[in-house]
């Protein structure tokens, strides 16, 4: 009989247990699975809780790192500047590190109140002797401040027709040639 009576109250138990994780993660089914799969995130709150790490790699495919949200930049700075990146300049969520070979960007997100999953994206590396029509492609069909100050600034340097014809502008067949460019400038080939 008292075997039987502690059986039951196994029972309810596990039943009451059940049905309370049960609404637990129904209702916070969006927070737990925000990032998808839940478990590296779980371990990672574990390696950093119980570890003592500073910052823990969430999966060996991308470039993800979790950290508590105190200090945590400071960790990932430090994962960087080990690599031989320096930090450049911030844009929201968003920090630039460069390197002499390659540049990096970090973004940061709040995974909970208590962490941060940090992103790095490796970018191609700037080449540094393009060509003013490659740097008039890049910025002419972005309507941003900062490509329409860099376009009139690339724009004041077409002082003549070779700089036009080099900046790849239109050469418009007639004689002598002309080149024109967007603001309306007009470049005769040997100044005439």
């Amino acid at each position: 009989m008292v075997l039987e009576r502690l059986s039951r109250n196994k029972a309810i138990m596990i039943a009451i247990i059940s049905f309370a994780l049960g609404a637990f993660i129904y209702n916070y089914f969006p927070v737990i699975f925000q990032e998808g799969n839940p478990w590296p995130q779980i371990k990672g709150v574990a390696q950093l809780t119980f570890g003592g790490s500073d910052m823990v790699k969430l999966s060996s495919s991308d470039n993800s790192y979790l950290t508590k949200s105190q200090g945590g930049l400071e960790a990932v700075d430090g994962l960087l500047r080990a690599r031989g990146y320096e930090f450049v300049e911030q844009m929201g969520s968003g920090y630039f590190y460069g390197s002499s070979e390659s540049n990096t960007i970090l973004v940061g997100r709040q995974y909970s109140r208590f962490y941060t999953i940090w992103t790095l994206s490796e970018a191609q590396p700037v080449s540094r002797d393009r060509s003013l029509a490659d740097e008039l492609e890049d910025c002419l069909p972005k309507s941003d401040m900062g490509s329409l100050e860099k376009c009139n600034e690339l724009l004041a340097t077409v002082d003549d027709f070779t700089d036009c014809v080099d900046a790849g502008f239109p050469i418009m067949k007639s004689n002598p040639p002309q080149c024109t460019t967007p603001a309306g400038q007009i470049f005769i080939e040997n100044g005439q």
